[in-house]
């Protein structure tokens, strides 16, 4: 696949390529102030790995895992979240730091191409700042792409994974999710996150640095009636970043696989999460009514075909035909 739409979209090369170029555009700023900011100060580099880590040695040596880190990063994911680290508990932080990059960057590597698209999406400046941070979002990525039900894994790591996976109605994710979830139950510690769950929250809140419209009324509104002009499908795999209670801008990197080249470009600039919902719900209606220019259609089509529409499904959209092959099998 050479470009945004890859073979098969429709869309003419020339407006594949620029689309590429309006992306690479605007995708650089974004990693290039992650650089600068790594550059600035290193210590960041694969600094949520190294906390998360901790948090997990918490938890094996009985300590509160909801208490680890700086006031800036303190931990604050649910429990199951804390097995992919608990390798790395007790080695020493650089080992750790470096270790998460490597991983983040090798499954980011491996799931931009399995969704056919060109290697400047790993630029995505949400996906770029996740690799640097050594952030488990790349592995929730990789588990959703993932053509088998243990792709269901990713709701451990992150609640919001399970939206996915019912837009594409693979119920064997979904049932291998919460089962693996309820096996957690007698050994990680749940009492005290239920316990701590006001504390919890109130530490997220804090910390959130995304542009969810959570907690806005008016805002909430707007983006509902965005989700719901886009139809359920797609509704479900987009709302995360606009919907979710203090969404990180990290957590837009779930959206990659029906991302169209338009909200990826929007999507690359902060503050813009809902706006670029809005256009691409407008644009959706108006294609209902008109024909849009060819350019401004291939904008709107997903960049992978992985899961591009193929025809009629029982929620009155559309089912994946990347992912229609890729689930052969599968859930």
């Amino acid at each position: 696949m050479a470009g945004v739409g890859g073979d098969g979209v429709g869309a003419p090369r020339r407006f594949r390529l620029t689309w590429d170029m309006v992306l690479i555009v605007a995708f650089v700023p974004g990693a290039a102030w992650s650089v600068l900011v790594s550059i600035i100060a290193p210590a960041t580099i694969g600094s949520h790995g190294a906390i998360y880590a901790d948090a997990a040695r918490a938890w094996l040596t009985g300590a509160d895992p909801w208490q680890v880190g700086p006031p800036a990063a303190i931990f604050g994911g649910p429990p199951p979240m804390l097995l992919p680290f608990a390798p790395f508990a007790f080695l020493p932080w650089d080992v750790t730091r470096l270790a998460w990059v490597a991983i983040d960057s090798i499954v980011a590597i491996w799931a931009i191409r399995r969704l056919g698209l060109p290697p400047y999406w790993l630029a995505f400046p949400p996906l770029f700042e996740a690799i640097v941070l050594g952030h488990p979002e790349v592995l929730v990525l990789a588990l959703v792409v993932l053509r088998r039900p243990l792709g269901g894994l990713a709701v451990l790591i992150k609640p919001y994974a399970v939206l996915p996976f019912l837009a594409e109605r693979r119920w064997r994710a979904v049932i291998v999710g919460a089962v693996a979830a309820a096996i957690t139950f007698p050994f990680l510690p749940w009492g005290r996150f239920f316990a701590e769950l006001p504390q919890i929250g109130a530490t997220l809140a804090r910390q959130s640095q995304g542009d969810s419209a959570f907690g806005e009324p008016l805002l909430m509104l707007v983006a509902i009636l965005a989700l719901a002009a886009l139809g359920p499908r797609r509704a479900l795999w987009l709302a995360v970043p606009v919907l979710w209670p203090y969404a990180q801008p990290i957590y837009k990197t779930m959206s990659i696989p029906v991302m169209p080249p338009l909200l990826a470009f929007f999507w690359a600039i902060p503050g813009l999460a809902l706006v670029g919902v809005v256009v691409l719900a407008v644009l959706t209606l108006v294609e209902r009514r008109r024909a849009l220019p060819t350019w401004l259609q291939a904008g709107i089509r997903p960049a992978s075909n992985a899961f591009e529409p193929i025809g009629p499904a029982a929620n009155g959209e559309v089912v994946g035909a990347g992912m229609a092959a890729m689930q052969t099998g599968a859930a």
